[in-house]
């Protein structure tokens, strides 16, 4: 897991291709309908996200993520039991995403978990597993957690050279 923790950093330092946005991590915990509303209002959508889309996605979680740490599970599995969106969760969305086959407009709406700031022994261990000529700045943060609610593909750029 501190595997997968250290590569999400990594992964997320070393994609400036993609266009995201996030909403401000929750202080407090708060009812799930109030959470989805608040992301449908920031990321408008003419398939806005229902509360039955973000409990069905959660509740699947283990199965893409089987050995994901029992407390990130614990509290995504709060949205599912107690219907709430806890302190320092948050939605993010993805619209575009750019590889060597072409540039994707896309629909990734994510449902994360704020890690806490790395200890500086923690940073540099992340840091120094980054390709050379990377730089980060800002804090370095671990044990967050960030799971796809919705992936869709909706257009590409038909100028790019796919390979």
């Amino acid at each position: 897991m501190k595997t997968f923790v250290t590569l999400s950093v990594l992964f997320l330092l070393t994609l400036p291709t993609h266009a995201a946005d996030r909403m401000t991590p929750l202080d407090k915990d708060i009812p799930l309908s109030e959470g989805i509303q608040l992301a449908n209002k920031e990321f408008p959508d003419r398939q806005p996200l229902t509360e039955d889309e973000v409990i069905a996605a959660v509740r699947a979680i283990k199965l893409t993520h089987p050995d994901m740490k029992q407390d990130v599970y614990d509290t995504y599995m709060r949205v599912v039991k107690e219907r709430v969106l806890p302190k320092g969760m948050y939605f993010s969305r993805i619209t575009s995403w750019n590889t060597q086959y072409g540039r994707f407009q896309v629909d990734w709406k994510d449902l994360c978990l704020e890690g806490r700031v790395a200890t500086e022994q923690e940073r540099k261990e992340s840091l120094s597993k980054m390709p050379s000529g990377m730089k980060a700045e800002g804090d370095v943060r671990v044990g967050g957690f960030g799971y796809r609610i919705r992936a869709r593909f909706v257009s590409v750029d038909d100028t790019s050279n796919a390979k």
